[in-house]
């Protein structure tokens, strides 16, 4: 018996292996009882991670961070009931967006404001908001704020630097412009709307990393000419794309590789070819400036120094540099 009681039944095991989390119905659909789920929380097999929903002790306890919030999130989705959504940081967890600071300790779950009222609880906050059908969405099974719902209800609360790696991040894969505009508008007497207003005016879905958005940031933020984001260049008969492109200077930057490709098992080989495209870049003109994450994460003001500098070495030239999207 004791035994027994220290066991994951096979049906909850299979669920956890494919939905990481179990609820009580879906142990009850599958012949296993509310009080043995309890009982195997009490034992520590399980850990409650919302009223009604488990998640396997040992492999939330392995789980980094923002996963193990995007667990919680996901919990209280689903302890919430049908009308419950992921919003703000909990929905950029299950979104997978990047991100560049801690979880918050508590997802933030909205409802309609006609489905009920905004509360706290132990294991999140919830809060009844205007929540229209354009901005709810579906992912991997939770339901979330759309991704312009998210960027904009981010960009209100936190920082412009963490908002506008949000952003970039959903316009790149997950909505457009025109959803980010329209959301915007839907939060036009909102607090914060100033700021979610500048992120949606500067989000670019060509930056492909949360170094390349800071860099950018640096340009924009000091004042600095604005470059293009991953553009085409040709290069002898190759096309490459420089991370950022001031064509009228012929001045190229590029964000260090050591971080954009660690923990690639080709890392080396990838870093080999990315200096040999910096190459055949001088080759037809173009200057190439390198920066660090160090920087561009924490001290973006010696950046900026940096880059003014580096513009200041050029001149405007009649021709600019030749670019494409395609």
């Amino acid at each position: 018996m004791g035994s027994r009681r220290c066991t994951i039944p096979t049906a909850i095991q299979q669920i956890l292996a494919w939905d990481h989390i179990v609820t009580v119905a879906d142990a009850q659909a599958h012949g296993v009882s509310r009080a043995r789920l309890s009982r195997l929380a009490r034992t520590g097999v399980l850990r409650r991670l919302a009223p009604g929903v488990y998640v396997q002790a040992s492999t939330y306890s392995e789980t980094a961070p923002w996963p193990a919030f995007a667990l919680r999130t996901r919990a209280l989705v689903a302890a919430c009931g049908p009308a419950a959504y992921a919003a703000g940081w909990s929905a950029v967890a299950v979104q997978g967006l990047p991100v560049l600071g801690p979880p918050p300790a508590r997802p933030l779950i909205v409802i309609p404001d006609d489905a009920g009222v905004s509360y706290d609880s132990p294991y999140g906050r919830i809060r009844a908001v205007a929540l229209p059908a354009q901005h709810r969405d579906l992912v991997s099974g939770c339901r979330v704020t759309s991704a312009a719902r998210t960027v904009v209800d981010v960009a209100r609360t936190a920082g412009r630097e963490d908002a506008l790696v949000v952003a970039d991040a959903a316009l790149r894969t997950l909505t457009t412009t025109d959803r980010l505009v329209h959301a915007l508008q839907h939060a036009t007497h909102w607090p914060g709307v100033r700021a979610a207003t500048w992120v949606v005016e500067h989000a670019d879905g060509y930056a492909e990393s949360p170094l390349e958005t800071l860099g950018r940031l640096t340009f924009i933020e000091n004042g600095l000419p604005v470059p293009i984001s991953n553009p085409w260049v040709t290069a002898g008969r190759r096309q490459y794309r420089p991370d950022h492109l001031i064509p009228v200077r012929w001045l190229a930057f590029e964000g260090d590789g050591a971080f954009k490709y660690d923990g690639r098992l080709d890392a080396g080989r990838v870093i080999k070819k990315q200096y040999e495209r910096e190459w055949l870049l001088r080759e037809i003109g173009l200057q190439v400036v390198r920066y660090e994450w160090e920087l561009a994460r924490f001290n973006r003001p010696r950046l900026a120094a940096r880059f003014r500098a580096a513009i200041a070495s050029t001149t405007v030239q009649d021709r600019p540099c030749r670019w494409s999207r395609t």
